[in-house]
């Protein structure tokens, strides 16, 4: 099976104009999002309606808990609580049921799926480190967890003798007798240092991961961001990817 992955799309339209004409041109079976359809940026109903009408897998982020009141919004930043108020405001009926009701992890074939982290997954924790991903390799029990959250791309590895290994390379075979934490980093709002979105591509027969990036127009969301209110951060963030 062949698998397109993506996540943290953040109602960045321009960002998925640019990916749903990439991804034409690589042959896949599913797309899998793990979530935070909303928050940051400016778009978030049209989002949501191509990631309903594409995607295999759905899952819901933090942010979009927040935005239709299934978590807590005080835990965010100033920027991301305006970002929050201002998409609650603007939703229609229909996608926040639709935020409302989706799922916040899943297993599905063989691969378990989830936001944020395996550990305490509506606690919204980060997998940054080695360290990070020693306690969380403890609450799956697939070979391969796929999530998203920190919008920083990485791979983990725990092999058969226990050891815990990161990795950030574009492309990486998995050992068989190895398990996985990968995170598939942020087509809306990358934060590794490289304004480009990034999106992961999984061969589960070849058992080949490869992390994809694309350039987009990103100007026009800084632009909408400016025009709308929203804190300017947002919008020079996305030039710097930070």
């Amino acid at each position: 099976m062949k698998f397109i992955i993506f996540s943290d799309v953040h109602s960045n339209l321009e960002a998925i104009q640019a990916f749903s004409h990439v991804i034409r041109s690589i042959e896949h079976d599913k797309k899998a999002y793990l979530g935070d359809l909303v928050g940051y940026n400016t778009d978030p109903n049209s989002v949501i309606k191509w990631i309903r009408e594409e995607t295999d897998i759905t899952l819901a982020g933090n942010h979009d808990y927040c935005v239709v009141n299934r978590s807590d919004s005080s835990d965010l930043n100033p920027a991301a609580y305006q970002a929050c108020a201002w998409t609650r405001g603007r939703l229609t009926k229909n996608n926040s049921e639709f935020l409302a009701n989706l799922p916040f992890q899943k297993v599905e074939n063989n691969i378990y799926w989830v936001h944020s982290s395996p550990f305490e997954p509506m606690k919204w924790h980060y997998i940054l480190t080695t360290k990070h991903a020693e306690k969380n390799f403890d609450y799956f029990k697939q070979d391969i967890c796929f999530l998203g959250h920190s919008h920083i791309p990485g791979v983990f590895e725990k092999n058969k003798n226990n050891k815990i290994y990161s990795y950030t390379t574009s492309r990486i075979k998995l050992n068989p007798e190895s398990r996985y934490i990968i995170n598939v980093g942020s087509l809306g709002q990358p934060r590794d240092g490289n304004r480009d979105p990034v999106f992961t591509f999984y061969d589960s027969t070849r058992r080949i991961v490869e992390f994809h990036r694309f350039t987009y127009d990103f100007s026009t969301t800084q632009e909408k961001i400016r025009a709308c209110g929203l804190p300017y951060a947002l919008a020079d963030r996305l030039n710097i990817g930070r």
